[in-house]
């Protein structure tokens, strides 16, 4: 079976690409979909991503970081044009849905990106309140007027909202542009979705096939974030060919490639 991580980082590590690498031939994933944050995170930057991208194109796919607020659809015409090829969103100075970002939205549509919009409360290695960090912002119905107002715009909701569970999952249910993924830190909210039943928010027939496989993890981290989802999918007795499109199809499917 096909595994892409739809939701990865490059840390600001010496040999992290390395490392990286190593986990994903060990754990069968074929290729990984990666942002950077910056310092604020710990994470590499944009240029070291489109670095990991170009040296391995058949394993790394860009994601360009955009910040609602000081940057611009600009960015996202600049990233696509040097090779990203999918848009990661935190931080915005304002709700994602403040009209003020709809260009942002707007351009990532027009080339057919698919936005990863982080949700729920964020965390970053240092405290940085020049940045108006509220994850009130961040809560996953902001991005409903967006998947109204952009019907082609292809959103993904990152960790099931956190806390926000039902309104996220209620979010990809009710909008047909609209993905989530589980992703997050092993003994985290993962932890609590598999204690509650990640079915009590995943409820209705085909709920699946709007969940993207991601890690969101250290490399360190990524065979037991595999291992927990399989099993889950296992205790949920998941058909097979649900099982491919949580594990690539989806993914594959919103940047335009063949699943097959």
């Amino acid at each position: 079976m096909r595994i892409i991580d739809a939701h990865a980082h490059l840390l600001d590590e010496r040999g992290y690409i390395d490392g990286l690498l190593c986990a994903m031939d060990a754990c069968g994933i074929e290729r990984c979909c990666i942002s950077g944050l910056g310092a604020l995170f710990g994470f590499a930057d944009d240029t070291a991503v489109r670095g990991a991208f170009r040296q391995h194109p058949d394993r790394f796919i860009g994601a360009v970081y955009i910040q609602p607020g000081p940057d611009t659809p600009d960015k996202i015409d600049r990233a696509r044009q040097d090779g990203f090829r999918m848009v990661k969103v935190t931080l915005p100075w304002s709700a994602y849905d403040d009209s003020a970002h709809y260009p942002l939205w707007a351009r990532a549509e027009a080339l057919g990106l698919p936005v990863l919009f982080h949700t729920g409360v964020v965390t970053t290695r240092v405290e940085a309140p020049q940045e108006r960090i509220s994850s009130w912002n961040m809560h996953p119905m902001r991005l409903e007027p967006i998947s109204r107002a952009f019907p082609k715009l292809k959103i993904i909701v990152a960790h099931l909202g956190i806390h926000w569970n039902d309104d996220a999952a209620e979010l990809a249910r009710m909008r047909p542009n609209v993905y989530v993924d589980l992703t997050g830190e092993p003994g985290g909210w993962r932890a609590r979705v598999d204690a509650v039943g990640v079915e009590k928010w995943l409820w209705w027939p085909g709920a699946f096939d709007k969940v993207l496989f991601g890690t969101d993890v250290h490399y360190t981290k990524i065979a037991r974030a595999v291992r927990e989802d399989t099993e889950r999918m296992d205790r949920l007795r998941l058909p097979a060919a649900t099982r491919e499109k949580v594990f690539a199809g989806n993914i594959l499917n919103l940047l335009g490639e063949d699943a097959a």
